[in-house]
C-alpha cells in the first residue's frame, strides 16, 4: 500500500533533522576551509557550508534508499516506510537512488509542488518517485 503525504512528510523531517546536525557540521570537520590569502569570508563560509550539506544529503540519501540501505531512509525506518521499484517492490539500485535524488531536488526547485504532488497522486508518487519509477510504501 502507497504511503500517504502525511507520513512521508514526516519521514523527511525526521531526516532532515538529523542531518541538519551532520550537515551543518560536516564542512568544519571533513573541509579545509582555509586559504592561504586570509580567513574566509562570510559568502565563502555559507558557499562551503551549502556544498558540504548537499554531499551529506546526497550520500545519506542515495545509500539509505538503495539496496545497500534497504530502501529506508533512518526516519522511514522510524515510521515503517520503505522505498521500492515499481515493477517488482524491491529496493532501487544505487543509480536509481540518485536518479530519485535529483529528482527530488528538481521537485524542491519548482516550489515544492513536485513533493505536493504526493497527496493528490492516485499512486502517491512525486515527481522524483515519477522520475525514478519508485513507490514508497508501508512496510
Amino acid at each position: 500500500m502507497p504511503a500517504g503525504f502525511g507520513i512521508r512528510t514526516l519521514a523527511y523531517l525526521v531526516d532532515a533533522f538529523l542531518l541538519s546536525f551532520v550537515g551543518g557540521a560536516f564542512p568544519y570537520l571533513v573541509l579545509n576551509t582555509s586559504t592561504t590569502a586570509g580567513p574566509a569570508t562570510v559568502g565563502q563560509q555559507v558557499a562551503t557550508s551549502g556544498g558540504g550539506s548537499i554531499f551529506v544529503s546526497l550520500i545519506y540519501f542515495v545509500l539509505f534508499w538503495s539496496t545497500i540501505g534497504g530502501g529506508r531512509t533512518l526516519g522511514m525506518r522510524l515510521l515503517g516506510l520503505k522505498v521500492v521499484m515499481e515493477q517488482d517492490l524491491k529496493p532501487p539500485a544505487v543509480m536509481s537512488a540518485l536518479l530519485r535524488w535529483i529528482g527530488l531536488w528538481v521537485s524542491f526547485a519548482f516550489c515544492f509542488v513536485g513533493v505536493i504532488w504526493v497527496a493528490f497522486d492516485p499512486r502517491h508518487q512525486g515527481w522524483h518517485d515519477k522520475i525514478a519509477k519508485t513507490l514508497v510504501v508501508r512496510t
